[in-house]
This record gives structure tokens, C-alpha cells and sequence, in this order.
């Protein structure tokens, strides 16, 4: 029985140590529908494609990622590495293979609740050429690589950062704290009845 309980507290530990760290993320994820050209985004929980369009405003991302209906606004645009408005891209190249780092400043979360990261490559032969990934909230810095399979054109043309919903609720920390001393609380009572 002292067993049970043990681990039972070592959950909620370590569910708690997640929870004030604000790390529980999706990860990296791969769009590559068609093959022909294949790209991937960190820390991103979901992606979507299109063919023969550039997704630089915000209706063309509220008719992809509409499920709560607010609006969306345009808070960075980048034609190569480097920075603008809250939104930094750092690459060792720019064209058909490229690995990079992007970075959303801390203050994006202060007004919005959801991101999405926009890739537009150069339409000439393949498919797709428009990438969008839903970010995890939160976030502010991951990985991209865009790479080209086959066909012509499609070197990396632009990235865009996108924002919607109210601002993102971070428990404070004293709030946290108060959790946990709640939790401990509880399983040390716990542990006294039995």
C-alpha cells in the first residue's frame, strides 16, 4: 500500500513539474503530402498544405485554421533571416535546402492565444508550395527545414507569423506553488489514514 502511494505522489510530482515549467509540447512536425517537397516545423502541433497560393494574410489563415473564429493579424514577414515585427528567422541559407531557427518575441503571448507559421517556396513544378503550422502555445523558438524532392522551382520565398485569441493565461508562480503545497497536503493526509 505505502508502494501505491509513493508512486501515486511521484506523479503528481512530477505532473506538477510540468505543469510550472509550461513544457508540454507537440513537437516537430513534417509536411510532406505529395513528396515532392517536404517541410518540417518545431514546436507545432498541427500543418496544413496548399498548392499554387502564397498564405500571406490573415483571411487566407482564418480559412484554414477557423475553429474558434477570431480574427487573425499579421505579426511578422520575412524574405530572408532576420527580424520583423515579432517574428526572427535565422537560416544557413535561403533556396531549396535550408535549415533554420525561429524565434516569436516573449511579448506575442501577451495578446494572443494561437500562432501560425507560414512557408511559401517557389511555385514553379512541384507540389505543395505553401506550408502553415499551428504553433504550441507558448512557445517562442523552434526549428524549420525545408528541403526540395523533385520537380523545379521551389526555393524558400517567405515566412510569415500570425496571431489570434485573447492572451495566453500563464499561472503565476505563487499560484503554483499553492498547488503544489495543496497536493503535498493532500497525499501526506492520505498517507496518515491508512
Amino acid at each position: 500500500m505505502m508502494t501505491t502511494q509513493k508512486k501515486g505522489m511521484a506523479a503528481l510530482a512530477a505532473a506538477f513539474g510540468l505543469l510550472s515549467a509550461g513544457c508540454l509540447s507537440a513537437g516537430e512536425i513534417t509536411c510532406s503530402p505529395d513528396n515532392q517537397r517536404v517541410a518540417t516545423l518545431g514546436d507545432a502541433v498541427e500543418c496544413k498544405t496548399l498548392n499554387s497560393v502564397n498564405l500571406n494574410s490573415p483571411a487566407q489563415i482564418d480559412a484554414l485554421f477557423d475553429d474558434l473564429g477570431d480574427p487573425w493579424v499579421k505579426e511578422g514577414e520575412l524574405t530572408g533571416a532576420g527580424s520583423n515585427d515579432l517574428f526572427t528567422v535565422t537560416a544557413d541559407s535561403w533556396g531549396v535546402d535550408v535549415d533554420g531557427q525561429w524565434f516569436i518575441a516573449d511579448s506575442f503571448w501577451s495578446t494572443y492565444s494561437r500562432a501560425v507559421i507560414t512557408m511559401h517556396v517557389g511555385q514553379g513544378g512541384g507540389n505543395p508550395d505553401a506550408f502553415a503550422w499551428l504553433i504550441t502555445p507558448g512557445e517562442t523558438s523552434g526549428s524549420f527545414s525545408y528541403e526540395r524532392i523533385s520537380g523545379t522551382g521551389g526555393g524558400l520565398s517567405n515566412l510569415f507569423l500570425f496571431g489570434s485569441g485573447d492572451p495566453l493565461r500563464v499561472p503565476e508562480p505563487g499560484t503554483l506553488a499553492l498547488l503544489g503545497l495543496g497536493l503535498l497536503g493532500l497525499g501526506t493526509t492520505r498517507r496518515r489514514a491508512t
